[in-house]
């Protein structure tokens, strides 16, 4: 499941990464309330990190993305929630890394192809972006569901007690 997530994240983010480079290169459009769709290359990493450094970025990128496919292969019996945000956050990683390697302006110094503006005053992202976020986000509430109060008091034993 994990890996189907996965492609369907870097299919559409692709596919939405190519549309836009091309309805957007005559400027941005205004849709609703503060949200623009607008064309953006982001060279830095989250946040603005580490900008100017685009070859260690990408590196990570790659290497974080081959450690997640690892663990992904090694322990197939995850948990739903666990494998939809595993699978989230692998197709974000590939869909921000394929344009880091491949992007101009040359391998390991692309950048990513940003076209979702929520406003005015800076930020911009994609749908890989929004994939690594709603990852996060599965993965707190999967952290927080698995911690129900059932599980966090003592079990009683039935039994005679053991030393």
């Amino acid at each position: 499941m994990a890996f189907a997530v996965a492609a369907a994240v870097l299919l559409a983010d692709q596919v939405a990464k190519q549309i836009a480079t091309r309805a957007l290169a005559d400027g941005p459009v205004h849709v609703v309330g503060g949200l623009h769709l607008q064309l953006y290359r982001n060279f830095a990493g989250p946040g603005g990190s580490w900008a100017g450094h685009t070859v260690p970025i990408s590196i990570f990128t790659v290497v974080a993305a081959l450690a997640l496919a690892v663990v992904i292969l090694r322990y197939r019996a995850l948990d739903r929630i666990t494998a939809i945000a595993l699978g989230l956050f692998l197709g974000g990683a590939l869909g921000n890394g394929l344009d880091r390697l491949f992007r101009g302006p040359g391998p390991l110094r692309g950048g990513v192809v940003d076209w979702l503006s929520p406003s005015a005053h800076g930020g911009s992202m994609n749908i890989a972006d929004l994939a690594l976020n709603a990852a996060v986000v599965l993965m707190v509430a999967g952290a927080l569901l698995s911690l129900r109060p059932s599980r966090l008091r003592p079990q009683k034993s039935g039994g005679a007690r053991l030393p």
